[in-house]
């Protein structure tokens, strides 16, 4: 039976990142919030003459052994069965590229706006050879110059779409797809980019907050987007984060320290080289937000979201950089480190599971899919 009878979908989850990489089990019951019970992640360990591509996919091996030997058995004493529906795969940057595009469809005479003239408009891109699209789809609709949010049987002499499109790395896509089809034995494998998956579920979580930026920081990339009146108004990426920062600090510090050596009290491990490597980062963040800043008026709510064993020290790094000096107005900026316990009233975690706010992120874009349709 379905979603609508006595059983629940079941679902693998799978966070793809160039820092680490982690996978779940869950099940979702009609109404019910969704239920990790197994979960884990592990860090991506750069090793010599390795490339982050591929220390990323020895990782998502490791994970995919753990999900099966240790996860498919708490699966089955939580969920009952050991079905799954379909296997969730997010893809972070650098290996996954989102793009903001508006689309104009613009007649002399006026034409009834259509779901199949909408598609021809999101359509009408074709990514590179190299690259296949994750996801596309219309964020805004503006008829004649005003925006609507039911579009469909109006006239009008013009329509301005702006189109969300995601393309990941063919070659990684093919790659990872290969590894989870042996793994799971499941030919249902859908992969999406982490940005959109992000907005859409924080646009749910926050519905009052219309005006925020996010910073998702990953192991070789930053990446970042903008909501201006509740719509994704700008996405763009920095090939610079937390492996810079890391590898300066293991420099630095004395004996060696590891994930250690970011340490949010700033103690006396942190010499030149982790400056050098704040500074490099913060000024390419400052580069994202003046772009944005170019645009738009900057709003004063910042998300981050980063690995737990680096999330304190990059809020901290942020409070305290000259970042705001690019907001115009003396208005407090509000930057909000997002954890597990941002989503512990709307994702439950039982059995072998830990919280995870990049797996709970993904948990709840699955279940708003399920509840659309």
């Amino acid at each position: 039976m379905g979603l609508f009878g006595t059983t629940s979908k079941g679902v693998i989850l799978v966070d793809i990142g160039s820092a680490s990489v982690a996978g779940a089990w869950m099940f979702q019951k009609k109404g019910d919030a969704p239920i990790i019970c197994y979960s884990t992640r592990i860090d991506v360990e750069s090793r010599d003459g390795e490339t982050v591509e591929q220390g990323m996919l020895r990782t998502l091996e490791a994970v995919c052994i753990q999900l099966v030997r240790e996860g498919a058995p708490a699966y089955s004493r939580e969920a009952g069965d050991g079905r799954i529906d379909m296997v969730l795969v997010s893809v972070a940057a650098p290996w996954q590229e989102t793009s903001i595009q508006t689309v104009t469809l613009a007649e002399e005479h006026s034409f009834v706006f259509t779901r199949a003239l909408m598609q021809k408009a999101v359509t009408a891109t074709s990514p590179s050879p190299d690259r296949i699209v994750s996801d596309t789809s219309v964020i805004s609709t503006v008829l004649n110059g005003y925006e609507t949010a039911e579009p469909w049987g109006k006239r009008a002499h013009k329509a301005e779409l702006t189109v969300l499109t995601s393309t990941l790395e063919k070659s990684v896509a093919k790659t990872i797809n290969t590894e989870l089809r042996k793994a799971f034995h499941s030919h249902s494998i859908e992969m999406v980019a982490f940005a959109p998956v992000a907005y859409a579920v924080l646009s749910n979580l926050y519905p009052l907050q219309k005006e925020y930026i996010l910073l998702d920081v990953s192991g070789s990339a930053t990446g970042a987007l903008i909501v201006k009146k509740g719509v994704l108004a700008g996405v763009t990426t920095l090939s610079q984060g937390v492996h810079d920062l890391l590898a300066a600090g293991r420099g630095a510090a004395r004996g060696g320290a590891g994930l250690g050596a970011i340490d949010p009290n700033r103690n006396a491990t942190f010499g030149p080289k982790v400056a050098a490597a704040e500074a490099a980062w913060l000024e390419g963040v400052k580069g994202m937000l003046a772009t944005f800043a170019g645009e738009h008026p900057l709003p004063h709510t910042v998300f981050l979201l980063a690995d737990e064993g680096v999330r304190p020290f990059l809020k901290r790094l942020i409070d305290e950089s000259t970042l705001r000096t690019l907001w115009l107005s003396e208005e407090p900026l509000s930057v909000i480190a997002l954890a597990p316990e941002h989503t512990t009233s709307v994702v439950r975690a039982r059995g072998l599971a830990e919280g995870d706010i990049f797996l709970s992120i993904l948990a709840l874009f699955y279940q708003d899919r399920l509840r659309k349709g």
